[in-house]
């Protein structure tokens, strides 16, 4: 069985490193500058997300793939793993956009979906529907911290460290394989250098409200807005898609726009009072790996001193990290197979 050593102690990191462990790769270890548990930075996306677990694979058959893969295990974990801390919670989507695509899958993707009559849509929506069960939501710091204990559990060995390239990785710890999981990362390392992967800047509001228990989302043509319970009793709210601001700082104009938007989209946030009245724990900034190519889920062979290395590229997932984890694991997996399809354990 090769070395492995995995690039990224995000969520991709880490499920990848569970999946290769529980399918017969032995000897693996995770190397990252940031870790699950540290002080939050901007350079370490995971600990930022929404991680809602809604599907954006409309006409993509790799996405869609991974997208059911993902949907299983994350429902599996809500019914028999209460520590992962992920809870079922319906939603409401409605969307601006007439997109016959999206509103196809949607109905296809989750179970129990209903379409929502025309004449019981918000202004300017064009279709909406709801999803009644099997939908899930989370909290990514204590999801990616159940994440850390199982690579623990599975004797998965944990390293810190930066990296100019996977070259240099490959030489420090005599691996046959290495995995990128770097994210926003893979701009840098000097034998990627993938140019078509930027940050895209998301700025939230975490709110205090117990009493919501539904998800819903307003996709526009140019914003989207949501309001993602969690199970602590706090709602995730949002958002902005920004790939020209790349300050760290919330900007307190996009945070009353945020509010504004989740307030118009269900009152009962504040209990009626207003736009105004929101139970503000904290504002976020976090920057998603957005690739003007898509995900990148494919193998290559390097050159490292005299012998060849297997790369496996696993980045380039924008908003949508969390969802597509488990089925980017497996495809990792199926990639080292050869490219076989396989029935992964996970």
């Amino acid at each position: 069985m090769p070395k492995i050593v995995i690039l990224g102690c995000g969520v991709l990191g880490l499920t990848t490193a569970i999946v290769l462990r529980k399918n017969g790769f032995d000897d693996i270890t995770i190397v990252g500058e940031h870790h699950p548990g540290d002080e939050l930075t901007h350079e370490f996306t995971s600990p930022w997300a929404g991680a809602s677990i809604v599907t954006f694979a409309f006409e993509n058959k790799l996405l869609q793939d991974i997208d059911r893969i993902s949907f299983q295990e994350f429902k599996r974990e809500a019914d028999e793993v209460p520590e992962a801390g992920l809870m079922y919670c319906p939603g409401i989507h409605y969307s601006e956009v007439d997109d016959q695509a999206a509103e196809s899958w949607g109905h296809k993707f989750y179970l129990n979906t209903s379409e929502i009559p025309k004449d019981k849509l918000p202004q300017g929506v064009k279709f909406g529907y709801k999803f009644m069960s099997c939908e899930f939501t989370m909290s990514a710091p204590k999801y990616l911290s159940w994440l850390v204990s199982n690579v623990q559990k599975l004797g998965i060995t944990f390293e810190r460290g930066t990296f100019d390239s996977v070259s240099q990785l490959s030489e420090k710890y005599s691996a046959d394989t290495v995995i990128n999981c770097s994210g926003l990362g893979s701009q840098y390392l000097t034998d990627v250098q993938d140019k078509t992967i930027s940050a895209i800047r998301g700025q939230t509001v975490l709110i205090n409200a117990p009493h919501i228990k539904t998800q819903m989302y307003r996709e526009g043509p140019d914003v989207y807005t949501y309001i993602i319970p969690r199970p602590d009793g706090n709602c995730i709210v949002g958002g902005t898609l920004d790939y020209d601001n790349k300050s760290p700082e919330p900007n307190p104009d996009i945070s009353k726009d945020i509010l504004k938007r989740v307030y118009e989209l269900n009152p009962e946030l504040t209990h009626g009072k207003g736009p105004d009245a929101f139970n503000i724990v904290q504002h976020n900034v976090g920057f998603r790996p957005g690739r003007k190519d898509g995900v990148r889920l494919e193998k290559e062979t390097l050159g490292v001193g005299n012998k060849r290395i297997t790369v496996v590229h696993n980045y380039g997932h924008g908003a949508h990290g969390y969802l597509s984890s488990w089925g980017s694991a497996v495809k990792v997996l199926e990639l080292l197979r050869g490219g076989i399809q396989v029935k992964a354990k996970l």
